[in-house]
């Protein structure tokens, strides 16, 4: 049984990380309806209720049973909504950082970030072991302008104009 909750958790952390804003709102309520239920229940049982005392409230705005019923449902949701707040808040700004969708799944995006540093990686350790090296373009040289007229990149007026302009 737990080995299947871990599980489901694991699921829901990703899709937190990953996912659309209607799937992270899902995994968020995955993680905050057990616990603010856990949090009623112990303010249930602690007695806490009955201590609570709305009467500094009346110089604001007329206290009823049902402004009570909201003031002590917000008195159970605050202290167990911030830390999904604050988990929503640092999913933005680090898709904000990378310049990714706030709205859309990212799993796409966070895959080629990773393959992108990966072969970074793997270049810098080729080149830093002399196994490859460091392609460097030399436009003064005439090759370079011939190879890419060869391959059509340019036409033959602008070859003879960069080839004229090179050997003067």
């Amino acid at each position: 049984m737990s080995a299947s909750n871990n599980s489901n958790s694991a699921a829901a952390g990703q899709t937190i990380r990953e996912g659309g804003f209607i799937a992270r709102l899902f995994a968020y309520a995955f993680f905050y309806v057990p616990l603010t239920a856990v949090y009623a229940w112990l303010m249930i049982m602690s007695k806490s209720l009955s201590k609570i005392d709305l009467s500094f409230l009346t110089n604001f705005f007329p206290i009823n049973d049902f402004t009570g019923t909201i003031i002590v449902f917000a008195i159970f949701l605050l202290p167990t909504a911030i830390p999904f707040i604050l988990w929503e808040r640092s999913v933005r700004k680090f898709r904000r950082k990378h310049g990714l969708s706030i709205w859309k799944n990212i799993t796409a995006e966070l895959e080629q970030m990773e393959v992108d540093q990966r072969v970074a990686k793997e270049h810098k350790a080729f080149v830093n072991n002399g196994l490859v090296k460091e392609a460097v373009v030399d436009k003064g040289d005439i090759g370079y302008w011939h190879g890419l007229f060869e391959k059509g990149a340019i036409t033959k007026e602008q070859f003879e104009a960069k080839r004229a302009e090179l050997l003067l």
